[in-house]
């Protein structure tokens, strides 16, 4: 008996022992997740798996409606501002100079004007040299006869032909030219070429829409005016 007492003791001290230990040993600590403070929820990548394909379209559908507002807006901002540009008008012709003047002044627009050079293109009217100066005189005397203005060259690339003047359209010099050979009866050729000649630039000062450039225009009767019109941007 006293052997059986003296196990049950020790049993019970072993079980006191163990169950202390348990006990006292430190739970191993939870990891924690990092994330930044934000007010929206974190999905792991586990839960989001858990996302569905539609939630995944919707939110697709809603990035692209986004950026057809805002292309619309851009669109609707731009469309409501006229195009402006700052023209420039450029003739040889000192009456297209003073129609021009004139017209701004109606319009009050500020303006600049210079004087350049600049290549045009000219068209010579011409009768081929006869075989001599006698005979070259006699066809100006007819062509006087005629209320036709011509004279005798006499350098000697182009000797004892007879100019019959100088144009800056090939319209109007088509027309001299079907004109000078029904009443002379002699053939005439014309000559195109380009020519350096002082120009008259005028550079408008004051930004203007299409609306205004268009009635500026209709003011001019471009048919009879040599002059160049530019739409530059300011």
């Amino acid at each position: 008996m006293k052997w059986l007492f003296l196990f049950v003791v020790l049993l019970n001290a072993a079980f006191l022992s163990w169950h202390s230990f348990v006990q006292d040993k430190p739970e191993k600590a939870k990891e924690s997740i990092y994330g930044p403070p934000v007010s929206e929820k974190i999905h792991l990548l586990t839960e989001s798996l858990a996302v569905t394909e539609q939630d995944y379209n919707a939110g697709m559908m809603s990035s692209e409606s986004i950026e057809d507002a805002l292309s619309k807006i851009i669109d609707e901002a731009t469309g409501d501002q006229p195009e402006l540009f700052c023209p420039r008008l450029e003739t040889e012709r000192q009456e297209d100079i003073k129609q021009v003047s004139q017209v701004l002044k109606d319009f009050g627009w500020p303006y600049q004007e210079r004087e350049v050079t600049g290549k045009r293109a000219k068209f010579w009217l011409y009768i081929a040299a006869p075989e001599t100066p006698a005979i070259a005189e006699r066809v100006v005397k007819k062509l006087a006869s005629k209320s036709i203005d011509s004279f005798v060259i006499n350098r000697a690339e182009m000797k004892n032909r007879i100019s019959l003047g100088l144009y800056s359209s090939k319209e109007r010099a088509e027309q001299a030219k079907l004109r000078i050979q029904n009443l002379s009866g002699y053939r005439v050729d014309v000559y195109e070429h380009m020519r350096n000649v002082p120009l008259r630039q005028i550079d408008i000062e004051e930004p203007i829409d299409e609306k205004d450039w268009e009635q500026f225009v209709s003011r001019f009767d471009l048919t009879k005016m040599m002059i160049k019109l530019e739409k530059n941007p300011c």
